[in-house]
């Protein structure tokens, strides 16, 4: 479910990514660009799928919310894609919603698709008690400190089929991401 938030370009800010800073109301808190990769899932799983997946953290005046974008390659039946508590290696609980389509899955078998992008906020988390997540903030927290990864569920491997860590620290592969990606 989405919810009405705030626009996310203003006319101060057409989405031109010239490298100067454009006052807006929503200040970039921390932006992730990830690499989604089979041998990342717990267990390991061995695919030729990967992807990517862009996740900013913004605040907007008191309240803060998540933009994203997920894009899959070399995948079939793509059923869903969340937002995880977990540290590296372990596997946790869905905790935000990016993509469900259980009856209608997405495939992109030769290439590249983006599977979801939009914004995400406080209404949009689902609780998380036994992993400490019972408010939009204790989710920010988990994701600043590394214990949130981005999964993408298949019909073949229904648990995940490629993962990747939100981590601030980015590795070769992310940073080159990072600049074929604007």
């Amino acid at each position: 479910m989405l919810v009405a938030l705030p626009h996310i370009a203003t006319a101060d800010d057409q989405g031109s990514d010239d490298g100067t800073h454009h006052p807006t109301d929503h200040e970039t808190l921390v932006t992730f660009h990830i690499r989604l990769t089979g041998d990342q899932q717990s267990p390991p799983v061995t695919t030729a799928a990967f992807g990517f997946a862009k996740v900013r953290l913004f605040q907007n005046g008191t309240s803060s919310a998540i933009e994203f974008r997920v894009v899959v390659c070399n995948i079939t039946n793509v059923t869903h894609s969340h937002i995880h508590v977990g540290a590296i290696g372990t596997n946790g609980n869905i905790i935000v919603h990016f993509f469900d389509q259980p009856s209608t899955p997405v495939s992109s078998p030769d290439g590249c698709t983006t599977l979801a992008h939009g914004v995400r906020g406080p209404t949009d988390l689902r609780p998380d008690p036994s992993a400490g997540i019972n408010t939009w903030d204790d989710f920010v927290h988990a994701l600043t400190t590394g214990n949130t990864y981005v999964n993408v569920h298949t019909l073949a491997n229904p648990l995940g089929e490629i993962r990747g860590q939100l981590v601030h620290e980015q590795d070769d592969e992310n940073e080159q991401f990072e600049s074929s990606d604007d």
